[in-house]
């Protein structure tokens, strides 16, 4: 019995050995959130992103931020907004049609749905989640990609109510382009503005690489259930 329980215990800690070390490999793959611009961007209700470029091997995504501002000018010390304000986060790789030759976002892979707004801010962050925000702890970023764009939108601003992006940049870990990209309802296309010479929005993406699955574990159990049977022929 001692040889099955030698057996056993070295199946266990295989399976925590492997949780360990991918535990480990958490890490912030990119970080435009350092160097400061102090300039706002705003959007109106356009969908706008950042095609950023990563570092390192993770592609789990666990957690993901971003700088935003909001304002009511008709609201006594700025606590009301006018509407009702949401905002909508979602995540593409860049391999749609091409706009003047650049691979526009195409195949989308994680979509916030609606989320509110819910008082002016002079500077606040949204911070998504693995815990909370992302089904099944987290979201795998497709295939070998090293760069994706990120975008959000705002809605339902009253006529006194502007909501927008903190600029950023150079980003500290991974890189991004001078310009983004925006979509009014008919496509994608590549903008520019006066407002700086860089139009990167304050952001900061967070990466592991996933704790061992159900079907893992389902298959070390199984090999050690296998042993177990093994004992109990040798002992007949």
């Amino acid at each position: 019995m001692s040889n099955f329980l030698r057996k056993s215990a070295s199946l266990a800690g295989l399976v925590l050995l492997v949780s360990a070390s991918q535990q480990l490999f958490g890490a912030t793959i990119y970080d435009n959130s350092t160097s400061d611009l102090n300039t706002r961007f705003n959007p109106g209700t356009f969908q706008v992103g950042n095609e950023i470029n990563f570092v390192g091997s993770e592609r789990h995504i666990t957690n993901f931020s971003f700088e935003f501002w909001g304002t009511n000018t008709a609201s006594p010390g700025n606590t009301t907004f006018a509407g009702s304000v949401f905002a909508e986060v979602r995540f593409y790789l860049n391999n749609g049609t091409n706009f003047n030759g650049y691979a526009t976002p195409g195949t989308m892979f994680y979509d916030s749905g609606l989320f509110a707004v819910t008082t002016p801010t002079d500077r606040s962050t949204f911070v998504f989640s693995g815990a909370s925000d992302f089904l099944g702890g987290g979201v795998f970023i497709p295939g070998s990609a090293t760069n994706f764009t990120w975008t959000v939108q705002f809605s339902g601003m009253g006529g006194t109510d502007s909501v927008g992006l903190d600029l950023y940049g150079p980003p500290a870990i991974g890189s991004n382009f001078s310009d983004y990209w925006e979509n009014q309802g008919s496509g994608w296309a590549l903008k520019t503005n006066a407002l700086s010479s860089t139009m990167s929005f304050g952001a900061r993406l967070q990466a592991d690489v996933p704790e061992p699955s159900s079907i893992t574990i389902s298959i070390l159990g199984g090999v050690g259930l296998f042993l177990a049977l093994g004992r109990l022929r040798r002992k007949q």
